[in-house]
């Protein structure tokens, strides 16, 4: 913050009458170091996080085959970073078919688990229940593979949010069209799925949210209670689904510790309103972000 002082300053050095000029000066952010990854064709980074040592580690999809990309499939792509954005490894994981990282976290032991969706069932993929499956990483320190699991049906499973509980598990989230192989049911449409995971990847409990319509989840998080806050958009106004004010809506659903549903919101107008991404405040509230193309309530 900048700010003016006047004042007036006898010869014994006291002052008096100062006034601060309102308001303070406006200080222009400024670009400390920028970098970009990549090569000849299209490459994506869908997650970031800053790294234990001061670095980075991105994680998205690529579909280069030359520069610093290491397949020429469409894969999970992750990268490490020193601290001023300078390469420090790569390394890429899938099989022969689309595999679409959207979520990424370093682990409690200095590693990573890397979460999206895979179509593939060869390569680093041990199998595929049809379609698009669940399909998440471990990686040590160096980014190299310790194990991968896949959870889904034989329609469309996508995962988009992940993250390391307090059990050192993990829980996932994303949205599901099964209702077969791991997916317990389906309300229609597309769900919210969520999968819990022990340390080793092994499933152990599942649960799907939803209406006849179709509900898509964008974020999730552990709770300061042991359960978890889900986050997206919902066109749904039955089943699991309360409300709706017209296309889609937020939708925010709580649950326990085991993914029992205990409450659930929808917040929109009669237009389209889609959360991307939520946060539980310090307060024990939550904070939304999406966009909205509504201008009622």
């Amino acid at each position: 913050v900048c700010l003016t002082f006047n004042s007036n300053c006898g010869s014994n050095n006291h002052c008096e009458n100062i006034t601060i000029n309102e308001p303070p000066c406006t200080v222009e952010p400024t670009i400390e170091w920028e970098k970009n990854f990549g090569g000849t064709s299209s490459d994506y980074c869908y997650s970031l996080q800053q790294t234990n040592d001061g670095g980075y580690i991105l994680g998205g999809r690529h579909e280069s085959s030359d520069e610093n990309v290491g397949s020429e499939n469409p894969d999970f792509w992750i990268f490490k970073t020193d601290a001023s954005g300078n390469l420090l490894w790569e390394q890429n994981f899938g099989g022969n078919n689309w595999d679409i990282l959207n979520s990424l976290q370093q682990t409690n032991d200095g590693g990573y688990i890397l979460g999206g969706h895979s179509a593939s069932n060869n390569g680093d993929i041990g199998e595929n229940n049809g379609n698009y499956d669940f399909w998440i990483v471990k990686t040590d320190a160096s980014g190299n593979l310790l194990w991968e699991q896949n959870f889904g049906g034989s329609s469309l499973d996508r995962l988009e949010s992940l993250q390391q509980t307090n059990d050192g598990g993990y829980i996932l989230g994303g949205h599901t069209q099964s209702n077969d192989g791991d997916v317990g049911g389906n309300n229609g449409g597309t769900d919210f799925w969520i999968v819990k995971t022990d340390a080793s990847g092994n499933l152990l409990w599942e649960q799907n949210l939803g209406g006849s319509n179709n509900e898509l989840l964008s974020s999730l998080q552990q709770t300061n209670d042991g359960g978890y806050i889900l986050g997206g958009y919902s066109l749904s106004d039955d089943g699991d689904v309360g409300a709706n004010n017209g296309s889609w809506d937020f939708w925010i659903v709580k649950t326990d510790a085991s993914g029992n549903l205990l409450w659930e919101q929808n917040l929109g107008g009669s237009n389209n309103d889609r959360l991307y991404s939520l946060q539980q405040t310090n307060d024990g509230g939550y904070i939304l972000g999406g966009y909205s193309a509504s201008s009622d309530e």
